[in-house]
């Protein structure tokens, strides 16, 4: 038994986007054709200005980042110290709540010390690039950091070239959760720890500082999960792809 699309039965539309779902095995599974899901941000001309796709059916972009991606704007935040005398970090999440399954960024910046940079990969043995590390945690979900552009640095000397971060430094990771690190207060409300370590390096054109470490632990409001959601959560296969087609494909069937 099969499932054709209805608006794309062979799935030509799909191909010529480049959304084809390959995770899905061509040869035995009732749901292949079908595209990654995702959304497409489009402005008044029909023009795509912004895409959001994951491999993930139970991952999805929240309507505020859909919203800023269709409005053109930024997330407003707390501005840093313009001039200050050492690297200041600062850690923030674009939501004052999470779902199940709903991507937030969140947003590390880096207040940077005029003719200091920082380090992006990849760096010479010996040396640190800027980066983000979580915690082990089976509930929490963590897409590829969003870093910005880096200019090409020749270190004075040895000519090496090296890429670096100009200018204070704004990096973004998607994170949601599926359910299964929710805690619970004394009166009843619904949270995450999100806990984790951001490293950096910062030189100048001579010398360059000791790698630091900074530490960051917040506690997210997390909204209350479902029966649907908290089956997501506690299967076996993790928020599976493939998995919970296959449940759907059979819910079908009975």
């Amino acid at each position: 038994m099969t499932f054709p699309l209805l608006s794309d039965p062979d799935y030509e539309v799909i191909e010529r986007f480049g959304i084809l779902n390959t995770l899905i095995d061509p040869d035995d599974h009732p749901w292949y054709g079908i595209p990654f899901p995702g959304t497409y941000v489009i402005d008044g001309d029909g023009v795509i200005t912004a895409k959001f796709f994951e491999n993930n059916l139970f991952l999805r972009a929240n309507s505020d980042q859909l919203l800023r991606a269709a409005l053109g704007e930024e997330i407003e935040l707390e501005p840093l110290p313009e001039r200050p005398t050492e690297v200041i970090v600062d850690v923030t999440v674009d939501a004052d709540e999470i779902g199940v399954g709903v991507l937030h960024d969140m947003v590390i910046r880096f207040a940077v010390p005029e003719g200091l940079h920082l380090y992006g990969e990849p760096v010479p043995e010996g040396m640190v690039a800027t980066s983000v590390a979580f915690d082990e945690d089976e509930g929490l979900v963590v897409r590829p950091a969003v870093l910005p552009a880096t200019a090409e640095h020749t270190l004075a000397g040895t000519g090496e070239v090296l890429h670096i971060f100009e200018g204070d430094v704004t990096i973004r990771v998607p994170i949601t959760h599926n359910g299964r690190s929710i805690r619970w207060r004394d009166d009843g409300s619904t949270f995450i720890a999100v806990g984790g370590t951001v490293r950096w390096q910062a030189c100048d054109d001579d010398v360059c500082h000791l790698p630091q470490t900074y530490r960051f632990d917040l506690e997210i409001e997390a909204r209350p999960v479902n029966m649907f959601e908290r089956e997501r959560a506690e299967d076996s296969e993790r928020m599976d792809f493939r998995t919970h087609f296959l449940k759907m494909h059979s819910r079908r069937e009975a």
